[in-house]
């Protein structure tokens, strides 16, 4: 497994990865990062790599080391950190039961 700053390369098969977050507890799916897929290549061509980032809107992305796949994690991370992001804030819930309180009407 190959790892940066708290980033883990997690393995799932031959040729495709998960990005992970180890500062996040393996059960919270706010973990995972990015999948990374190794592309299918000729013999005379480099490897390259296809990254879905489940972490932000990024998309996919293409690149031609896995290092480059872990440098990017590291920087949205890292940007992410910085711009103050945090997780949501909890929505209120109704005492159990699901009624709300009665409240008289003015009239």
């Amino acid at each position: 497994m190959n790892t940066i700053h708290q980033l883990e390369l997690v393995p799932l098969t031959e040729g495709a990865w998960r990005v992970c977050d180890r500062s996040v507890a393996t059960c919270d799916a706010a973990s995972v990062i990015a999948y990374v897929e190794q592309l299918p290549t000729d013999e005379s061509e480099e490897p390259s790599y296809e990254a879905v980032w489940v972490f932000g809107t990024r998309g996919i992305t293409h690149h031609t080391t896995i290092e480059s796949v872990l440098s990017m994690a590291a920087s949205l991370r890292a940007a992410a950190a910085s711009s103050g992001a945090a997780k949501p804030k909890p929505i209120a819930h109704f005492p159990p039961g699901g009624k709300r309180p009665l409240t008289p009407l003015a009239g």
